[in-house]
C-alpha cells in the first residue's frame, strides 16, 4: 500500500510543479485536469490500468495540492463498453457527479441513438450537477435540453472568473445519429471567437475552449482564434505526452492564434486510461505567462479511490451478468477489432462481421464500416458481453441493391479519409468509414486524391473465384442501418439504394448466432483489402 501511494504522489506532484517562490501579487495559477473520449471505460483494461476509481484517486490528489483547479471533459462519455449498453448514460451521471466535474462539452457519441430515443441524452444532461457547453449545436427543437446546454459558462476560482466554451464536431451528423432537427454549425472559429468576445466584454480574461473535433481540426482552428488561452480537445483519441511512448506530440502543444499569441493545447488519449494535467500561470491582465504539465497514466499501481470503487462495484453487477452470458461459441484465434487496424486495413473481426452479414441476408456483398467495430475478441469462449463490446450500437441489419458503379463509389467513400505521411498510412485517428468487406476484394491507393483511390474491385462467385465488378450490373448488398442511412459518409447508400430495407435483426444478435453456428472460429487475413503505393507501419 505504501509503495502504491508513494507512486501516486510521485506521479501527481511531479507534474506541473512550479517553483515554490512566493506568488507575485498579481499572478494567478490554475490547474486544469481534463479527460476526453472516456467511452464508458470505467474499469481497468486487460493490463490492469485505467478506470474511474484510479481517476478519482489522481483527481483528489491534484486537488489536495493545487487548490485552484477545474476538472473538465471534452466529450464522448457514451458508447464503448457494456456499462453504456446497460445504463444508457446514467452510469456517467453518477460517476461524473461523484468525481465533481466542473464542465464538459458534448461529443458525437452523446448523440448515439438520439434520432430514435432523444430521452437518453436529455436524461443524461438533466442528471448532471455541472454545466454542459456546446456553442455550435442548436437544440431549439428540444427546449428542456436547450435550456441546459449553453454556448459557454463561467466558473469562479479563488475570486477569478474562468470562461469555458464548448464545440462539438459537425460530423456528428455522419458519425452518430442525432435527430434531424438538431443543428450543427460548421463555422467553428467564428462561433468560438464570438463566444470569447462576449466573455471578454463581461470582464472575463481567462478563457478555455473544450473541443470535440479532433486534433487535425483543432490545429488549424487555433490559428483562427482570438482571445482564447487554452484548448482541451477530444474526438481523435490523441495521446499528447512528454513521458509515454506512442504519443503524437509533446504535452502541451503550443499553437499560435490569429493574433500571434501562443495557445496551449492538450488531449489525453482515450478509454479511461489517462488524465491530463495542465498548470497555467496568468498575469494580471489574464495573459498566460507559462503552462506546463503532462498526461498521467492511470497505472495499476495507483490505489483506487474507495468511494468511486464502491460505486463501480455496485454498477458492475448487471454488467457482469450480461458479460458472462454464454452464446455457445468459441474462437481459436484472436479476432482483431482494434481501431488502429480496422480503420485502415483488413482485420479478422471485420471479416467475421461482414461474413455474418452475408450469412444473415444472402447478399452477394457485405460492407461494414470499421468504426462500428469497437474491440478485439480474445481466443477462447465467447460470451454475449464479448459480442456487445465489439458491436455496442444496437444497429439493425440493412439490405439494398446497388449498381457496380455505386459499390465502387461506396468503397471510395470508405477510403477517402486515409492519410499518408512519409510513405506510410497513418493509423492514429483514422476515420470509422473504412470498409471491411465480404464477397468482394479491393485494392486502394491512398496516395491518390480522394474519390480516385480504388484501384480494383472483384466480386466473388459461388465457386469462390473472383472476377472484376461490372459497373452496370446490379448487386445485393448488406450493411447496417447506420451506414445505409448515410452514416460515415455513405450517402450513396442513402441516395442510390434500390429496394432498401433497414429493419433487419439487431446486429449483435445476428453476430452471436453466426459465431455459434460457425464455432470454433478460425478467421484469417485473406487479402480482401490490398494497399498499393504505401506501407502500413507496425502498431506500437
Amino acid at each position: 500500500m505504501l509503495r502504491k501511494m508513494s507512486l501516486v504522489l510521485l506521479v501527481v506532484l511531479a507534474l506541473g510543479v512550479i517553483a515554490s517562490a512566493s506568488l507575485a501579487q498579481d499572478e494567478f495559477r490554475l490547474t486544469l485536469v481534463h479527460t476526453n473520449d472516456e467511452h464508458a471505460g470505467h474499469t481497468p483494461n486487460s493490463a490492469g490500468n485505467g478506470g474511474s476509481a484510479r481517476l478519482a484517486s489522481v483527481v483528489n490528489q491534484i486537488r489536495a495540492e493545487a487548490p485552484n483547479n477545474l476538472l473538465l471533459d471534452a466529450g464522448d462519455r457514451f458508447t464503448g463498453t457494456l456499462f453504456h449498453t446497460v445504463y444508457q448514460g446514467q452510469d456517467q451521471v453518477q460517476i461524473m457527479n461523484l468525481l465533481g466535474y466542473n464542465a464538459m462539452t458534448l461529443g458525437n457519441h452523446e448523440f448515439d441513438g438520439h434520432k430514435d430515443n432523444p430521452a437518453i441524452l436529455e436524461d443524461f444532461i438533466n442528471g448532471l450537477t455541472f454545466p454542459v457547453v456546446s456553442a455550435n449545436v442548436d437544440f431549439t427543437a428540444y427546449p428542456t435540453v436547450d435550456e441546459k446546454v449553453a454556448p459557454y459558462t463561467t466558473i469562479e476560482v479563488d475570486g477569478q472568473q474562468i470562461g469555458i466554451i464548448g464545440l462539438t464536431t459537425p460530423d456528428s451528423t455522419v458519425t452518430s445519429t442525432p435527430a434531424a432537427d438538431v443543428v450543427f454549425n460548421e463555422d467553428l472559429a467564428g462561433i468560438a471567437n464570438a463566444a470569447a468576445a462576449e466573455l471578454a466584454a463581461a470582464g472575463v480574461n481567462k478563457i478555455i475552449l473544450l473541443t470535440h473535433v479532433g486534433i487535425e481540426v483543432d490545429e488549424p482552428l487555433i490559428g483562427q482564434l482570438s482571445g482564447i488561452d487554452v484548448v482541451l480537445g477530444g474526438h481523435s483519441h490523441t495521446l499528447l505526452s512528454n513521458t509515454y511512448s506512442g504519443a503524437a506530440a509533446s504535452y502541451p502543444m503550443q499553437v499560435e492564434d490569429a493574433d500571434g499569441n501562443v495557445v496551449y493545447y492538450g488531449q489525453a488519449g482515450a478509454n479511461g486510461l489517462y488524465v491530463g494535467r495542465l498548470d497555467v500561470r496568468f498575469d494580471a491582465e489574464g495573459a498566460v505567462t507559462a503552462a506546463t504539465g503532462d498526461t498521467i497514466l492511470l497505472s495499476k499501481y495507483i490505489t483506487p479511490d474507495v468511494a468511486m470503487q464502491a460505486l463501480i462495484d455496485n454498477l458492475s453487477g448487471p454488467v457482469d451478468e450480461l458479460r458472462n452470458q454464454s452464446i455457445n461459441a468459441t474462437t481459436d484465434v484472436l479476432l482483431v477489432g482494434d481501431r488502429l487496424v480496422c480503420r485502415v486495413e483488413e482485420c479478422t473481426m471485420g471479416n467475421v462481421i461482414a461474413d455474418g452479414l452475408r450469412a444473415e441476408t444472402g447478399a452477394q456483398i457485405a460492407i461494414m464500416n470499421g468504426g462500428g467495430i469497437r474491440a478485439n475478441m480474445e481466443a477462447g469462449d465467447i460470451t454475449l458481453g464479448d459480442v456487445l463490446t465489439v458491436q455496442p450500437f444496437g444497429n439493425t441489419i440493412a439490405t439494398l441493391s446497388l449498381t457496380g458503379a455505386d459499390v465502387i463509389a461506396a468503397l471510395e467513400n470508405g477510403v477517402s479519409r486515409i492519410t499518408v505521411e512519409n510513405g506510410q498510412v497513418v493509423r492514429q485517428g483514422a476515420n470509422g468509414r473504412f470498409p471491411q468487406v465480404s464477397g468482394i476484394r479491393y485494392s486502394y491507393d491512398p496516395t491518390q486524391e480522394a474519390g480516385s483511390r480504388i484501384v480494383s474491385v472483384e466480386v466473388q462467385a459461388e465457386d469462390g473465384s473472383f472476377s472484376p465488378i461490372d459497373p452496370e450490373a446490379i448487386y445485393t448488398v448488406a450493411t447496417n442501418n447506420f451506414a445505409r442511412q448515410g452514416g460515415d459518409g455513405y450517402t450513396v447508400f442513402l441516395e442510390n439504394a434500390i429496394d432498401p430495407y433497414d429493419f433487419g435483426r439487431v446486429d449483435y444478435e445476428s453476430l452471436a448466432e453466426y459465431l455459434a453456428a460457425n464455432s470454433p472460429i478460425n478467421a484469417q487475413v485473406e487479402g480482401r483489402i490490398t494497399i498499393v503505393n504505401a506501407e502500413l507501419p507496425p502498431i506500437e
